[in-house]
């Protein structure tokens, strides 16, 4: 995090806030010795709030007042929701939950067979497995990235969900759409092949977290090679994250009712997003002393 600004405790802050939550600037502010400290996710968004603060300070900027939070309020929420700012992480998102809706979080296998990376054929209580070979000559390309939409559960999906948003929302609000879209689609189309080598034909996977792993690998891999790319992620989040993958690799969260755990499918995930960081980071890097 980047240390944006030094402001007097007794400061009204709320209006600010909001205005700099509405442009879509991702902001913390805590309190230090009785002063307020704004801190941004990068130093160019702290240059931004620096240039609001000043105008708004000295009656340049007029602000619109900060709502009243007086319960909840559903048409508010969803007004809220940042469909524009962040169009493909919520198309992603919105994506996972109709597939989840459409398949009854993987009770429904009829429905969950369309989203499989081989072809399935139900039959009664059975399900048989064509090979990728006869699956891609039926011409079913779509299957080597479906997966990722698949979910078995609620809390499978609320995860996975989660860090989509906020990691989505980060790297889409740094490097844009069209770069989020790509690397969902090739860390995607990676993690699902390392998951299919490692479980074989007959082997039902599915859920987003090859893809989370492909993000957390990117911007760790592009932030250490490109320190002007910053994208505000806490170190603790690496930490957790990482020995939460160890973790899935030791079977003690099956055993205690997680289900297994995609293994190979989030490794090779965070592989291809380690390779992918890098090479943004090299070819796409900012010359130093540049402002944009």
């Amino acid at each position: 995090m980047y240390r944006a600004l030094v402001i007097p405790g007794d400061k009204d802050l709320s209006s600010l806030s909001y205005f700099l939550y509405r442009q879509g600037l991702p902001h913390k502010i805590t309190e230090e010795a009785g002063q307020l400290v704004i801190w941004t996710a990068s130093e160019e968004q702290g240059e931004v709030v620096k240039q609001v603060y000043s105008d708004w300070d000295a009656g340049l900027l007029q602000l619109e007042q900060a709502p009243e939070r007086r319960g909840v309020n559903v048409g508010g929420m969803f007004k809220s929701i940042p469909w524009r700012r962040f169009p493909i992480t919520m198309l992603f998102l919105v994506a996972c939950l109709v597939v989840a809706v459409f398949t009854q979080l993987g009770e429904n296998i009829a429905m969950v067979s369309h989203f499989t990376f081989v072809k399935i054929k139900v039959s009664g209580q059975y399900a048989y497995f064509a090979s990728l070979a006869h699956t891609l000559d039926s011409g079913e390309y779509w299957r080597l990235l479906s997966p990722i939409f698949l979910h078995f559960g609620i809390l499978h999906l609320a995860f996975n969900m989660l860090w989509l948003f906020d990691l989505g929302r980060r790297i889409e609000f740094r490097q844009g759409g069209v770069h989020l879209f790509g690397i969902v689609v090739v860390t995607g189309l990676l993690s699902n092949f390392a998951q299919y080598l490692f479980g074989g034909d007959t082997t039902i996977f599915g859920g987003f977290s090859g893809v989370i792993y492909g993000f957390l690998g990117y911007c760790l891999a592009r932030e250490k090679i490109d320190p002007r790319c910053q994208f505000g992620i806490p170190p603790a989040i690496y930490v957790f994250m990482l020995v939460w993958l160890a973790i899935g690799y030791t079977g003690i969260l099956g055993a205690i009712g997680f289900g297994n755990m995609a293994n190979a499918a989030h490794s090779g995930g965070l592989v291809s997003g380690l390779l992918i960081g890098a090479l943004a980071g090299i070819f796409l890097r900012k010359p130093v002393g540049s402002d944009t």
